[in-house]
Order: C-alpha cells, then structure tokens, then sequence
C-alpha cells in the first residue's frame, strides 16, 4: 500500500467518524434543549412564577372567578355576577344550579340571565420572586395554602401582619401591636390603589330612562339650603339652579354670585316599580332618598343555593365622587368650585378658588349647632383648575382620609387629609344628601357623574375553638330586612345597628403568621370564618411558610365570544350527574377575541 493510501484511510474513518459525531448530535442538541427547557420551567414555575385560575368570587370584582357578563336590558351598565355556585364545590365541573336572575347594581332592574353563557374565571400569574427575598406588603394580593387543607390553594388579600391585632369595625380594618395600645385604621399607603378597590353606586350616564319617563325623579338634582315641607336635611328643589341636559348626561350652571349646589339622593326602585312600568303605568310609589348601603352587584343573583340578594343592609359612608368639570367663564376674583362629600355628623369639602387654583380641604365642626355648617381647615394644596378648562376630578372620603385627584394627579394636601373621626361614627340626616358639587360665578357644565363606595368589611368571626361553623357570630344580631326597612331613617337605622352590633377582634398574629381577606366581603370564606379542624393555636392565621407568591398580573380574562349573534358555538356544553349533557348551556365556545382591556397589573 502506497504511502498516500496508506494515509488516506485514517481520513476516511475520520470523515465517517465525523458524519456519525454530527449524526449524534443531531439527535442529542434538541433532546437536551427541551430537557433544559423543562428544568428551567421546573425552576421558573417553583421559585420565579406560575400561572393561577381564580375559581370563585371571593376577590370580585378585582378578580372575577366563574361568572356571567350582562349588561343591563334598562340602563345599559355593564357588569358582572358570580356564577361559580353553579359547579359543585369540590371539583368546580359539574353543573348543579344555574343563575337565573340578576339585578343592576346602577338601577336595579332585575333581569333574567338564565342563558346567558358563565366563563370561566381571571387566569393570573403569580410572581414567587419576593417572598423568597423579601416580606409581603400590606394589601398585597397573595396565593398561599389553605390552613384548612394545604393541598389547596387560596387567594386574598393581606391585612394584617406578625405581631398584629386586627378588629373589624363599622367595614373598616383597624390594627394594633400587640394586645395594648389603640388600634389605627389600616389605610392604603399608596391612594392609586385605593381607587381601583371602589365599587359602583351609581353612573349618571346610564339613567333608568323607562323610570324617569314614568316620573321617577333624578338623583343629581339642584337643590337649595331652605325648609319646606318636602325638604330632606334642609334640601329643597331649587327651579332657579342648576339646568338638566337631560340626552346628553350634563348639568350646567350661568355664572352667578350665590353658591348653587347639585346633589344627590340615592333613590332605589324596587321590583314593584319596575313591574309597574312594564304595565304601562307609573312607579308604584315616589322614592324617599335612602343610605348607600355595601350593595355588590357581583352578589345580586337568585337561583344558586347560596344566593341572597338582599344581603346588603350595612351603610357605607366611605364614598368617591367623579366627575368632568367644563368651566367655561370665570366671572370674578371670588370665582369658586365646591366639591363636598357627607359622612355622618361631618361634611368633608374642598372649595378651589379657581383665579388662583388654590384648593382648601375642610370639616364642618362636630360642636356647630344645628344648620351651622363653620368649617375646619385641614389643609390647602395648589391645583391646576385656573380658569377656562375641562377637568376631569375625582374626590374621595375612604379611611378617613380625603384624596382629590385633578386629571388623575393626586393633589398633596399631606398628612393633613388624614384626620380622627368624629366621636359619633353614626349615619346622620344628612346622609340622605351624602354628595354635591356647587359653584359661584362660573359658567360651568358638569357630566359624567359616577359614584362609587369603598369595599365594606363585615365584622364576622368564628370562635377560635370552634371545628367547624357552629361558632359563627355576625356583625349584627338582627334580621337583614329588618334594618334595611330603617335606610329611609338613618336615626333609627343608627339606633337598631347599635344596640345590636358588635366588632370583630381577633387574637395577636404571632411572628410569622398574617391576616386575609376577600375584596367580595360578604361572600369571602377567609381568616374571619375558616373552621379549625386542624387545632390550630390561631384559627385565623396564614403561616409565612404557607405563602406561595404574590399575584401581580391578569394575563388572561375569558375570552369575548362573536359570531352567532355574539354567542359563538358551542364547542362543549356543560355536564349534571349523571354525566348528561346540558343543551344550550356551552362550556367552551369559538370562536372568541382577548379582553386585551382587562389584562393589566393586579394592584
């Protein structure tokens, strides 16, 4: 054999050699990138993030769990009810109960929903990341262990924190360290997030039209400081005030030197008056103004087991005014906008002297004599309200604290906005006439009024030594009907909610333990009514080794279906034991775009 073909074998097998190695490779490269793949998803999903399905309500309306979307036949507000009573309660599949009605918390009409389709609820994604470093903040949204059955998951928010004892008091949350010292109300450090926790009283641009065109007065109305027989706190119809655009949803007002105010009542129909409409006829009867009670639409449906759509009869004062300020003439050096929220004894105003945009946030005196309305002034703060404009403000009055937001920029009236409530916490008169919105020597036109109630905690509790239930105690110890009949008679409803109300306190949060609830209060199982099965020394307490991770995003709400007339098609209907088929009633449908609107950061 030559020397060049004697050489020229190793090359060959070289060659062969090579081909094989790249052959290998070829199968290797992509099984180890996908074995990769999978350990670092293993590690992403146990200490960075994974992905949550909310089931049920408890969190509504900041998360929705299985429910329906309406929108109202009346009004045309839209919103959401809870629909996960529907499945059974362990496996959340099979179809027990169906929705059948639900009611409008803007006009109260209650509709039939029985067909309309349930979705599945909010998929979330929660971030592990910071409490593997770090602790939870106060009012966090976190996913943790249920204590009750660790292979369960929950969701809530926090409250309370180590070493802590919480009470629950007329729906606010209070804390002290330790079993010593005075309790403080738990407010939330950053205001942004207190807005987004604000429920639905009443929107102004959906009027229950079909009412008003019967004679059903309006909410918003001009109203006057004078005594008259059908006055309400010294309210009185005032026919030289503020004028009604009644189609386009505005009020205005010509620049004037006396203050005028446009207030509102909160005037509820009742099914009486919507059958009586239908018939062609006028409401049942004219409306007495009422207090804004914890009212959650989210709630308001009958057909289920748990249903219950009168449960809500506790007063909430804590209540945001929004609103889109047109000021179309400054006539004047004195030229003034008044924006003015009641709760209880006190009134809470801020008056913006518009020629300088100065605003002052003030207080009636709790010692003024009966009509005297001498103010306390908190505080002053600049605003960029300086004349001619349109503004877009919102005024709040949540956990005694007052927050004012011009165009969305909170205004820095300090720690002063932040003040001791008076020693009479009580709904007085006038809470019947809670808000208003006046002016002096303006034009100005006001539109887009909406209302909106801080979240209600109720003070319930389950005995420590309890097991199971039996041991429930309620915030009053009276019938829900038997107090709502007092909303028209703040004096007696504050009568009856004393002699038969009690706070709720909890034993002292040790060093790693915490307390959570539900944005849905009244229909939240949480760290106030878990049973204690397992003996625990604190019943209601969260271990810090039980959280999983704090939820930071909506990443997927339902989808929309379209097509069909809007319904979509039924790709799988829903199931009853036996395993039967439910006609019309689709589980899954297709076609469907993204909610891309409601995937945003959970706050």
């Amino acid at each position: 054999m030559s020397a060049s073909a004697a050489a020229a074998k190793p090359t060959v097998r070289a060659e062969t050699t090579g081909r094989q190695i790249r052959h290998q490779d070829g199968l290797r490269e992509p099984v180890e990138s996908i074995f990769v793949a999978l350990i670092l998803a293993i590690i992403f999903r146990a200490f960075a993030s994974e992905a949550f399905i909310i089931p049920t309500g408890s969190m509504a309306p900041t998360l929705l769990g299985r429910h329906k979307d309406v929108c109202c036949s009346q009004c045309g507000v839209h919103f959401t009810v809870g629909a996960s009573d529907e499945l059974d309660r362990e496996l959340q599949q099979i179809l027990i109960a169906r929705v059948r009605n639900a009611t409008c918390p803007n006009c109260r009409f209650t509709m039939n929903v029985y067909q309309e389709p349930a979705f599945k609820g909010d998929r979330i994604l929660v971030n592990k990341f910071p409490y593997e470093f770090g602790e939870p903040d106060r009012w966090d949204v976190l996913v943790f262990r249920y204590p009750e059955d660790p292979q369960t998951n929950y969701i809530k928010r926090l409250v309370g924190l180590p070493g802590e004892t919480v009470r629950i008091q007329r729906g606010d949350a209070y804390a002290r360290l330790g079993e010593q010292g005075e309790f403080r109300i738990l407010r939330k450090n950053d205001p942004s997030k207190q807005r987004v926790l604000q429920q639905l009283v009443y929107d102004d641009a959906h009027p229950p039209r079909q009412l008003l065109e019967k004679g059903w007065p309006e909410r918003w109305q001009p109203l006057v400081r004078k005594d008259t027989p059908e006055a309400v706190d010294r309210w009185s119809p005032d026919p030289a005030g503020w004028s009604r655009e009644a189609d386009q949803r505005t009020y205005s007002l010509a620049a004037g030197s006396e203050l005028q105010w446009l207030r509102y009542q909160h005037l509820i129909p009742t099914s009486f008056d919507w059958e009586a409409v239908a018939d062609g006829q006028a409401p049942h009867s004219l409306p007495r103004p009422s207090l804004i009670t914890d009212y959650c639409g989210y709630n308001s449906t009958s057909g289920t087991p748990n249903s219950d759509p009168d449960d809500h009869q506790f007063w909430v004062g804590d209540l945001t005014l929004n609103a889109l300020i047109d000021i179309q003439q400054v006539n004047g050096a004195n030229a003034q906008l008044v924006l003015e929220l009641v709760e209880g004894a006190r009134r809470y105003r801020v008056r913006i002297d518009v020629p300088s945009g100065t605003a002052t946030l003030t207080h009636t005196d709790d010692l003024a004599g009966d009509g005297d309305d001498r103010e306390i002034e908190l505080s002053k703060a600049a605003t960029p309200i300086t004349g001619v404009g349109k503004y877009r403000v919102s005024l709040a009055n949540v956990d005694d604290r007052v927050c004012l937001w011009i165009d969305d920029r909170l205004i820095p009236f300090g720690e002063a906005a932040e003040y001791l409530p008076p020693p009479d916490p009580s709904p007085q008169i006038a809470d019947l006439v809670p808000v208003g919105i006046a002016a002096s020597g303006l034009g100005v036109t006001v539109g887009e009024l909406l209302l909106q109630r801080d979240i209600y905690y109720r003070a319930e509790s389950v005995s420590n030594d309890s097991t199971g239930y039996s041991g429930h105690d309620s915030e009053v110890q009276i019938s829900a009907r038997d107090l709502n009949e007092q909303l028209t008679n703040p004096t007696e409803w504050a009568r009856l909610y004393r002699e038969r109300s009690r706070a709720a306190e909890f034993d002292p949060l040790a060093a790693d333990e915490y307390f959570v609830m539900g944005d849905n209060s009244p229909r939240s199982q949480d760290s106030r009514l878990w049973p204690n099965s397992r003996d625990a020394v604190n019943r209601p307490a969260v271990k810090r080794s039980a959280l999983l991770g704090k939820a930071f995003f909506i990443f997927w709400p339902h989808g929309v279906p379209f097509l069909n007339n809007g319904k979509g098609y039924a790709l799988f209907n829903h199931t009853t034991m036996p395993r039967s088929e439910v006609e019309n009633y689709p589980s899954v449908t297709f076609p469907f775009y993204p909610q891309f609107w409601r995937m945003h950061r959970i706050r």
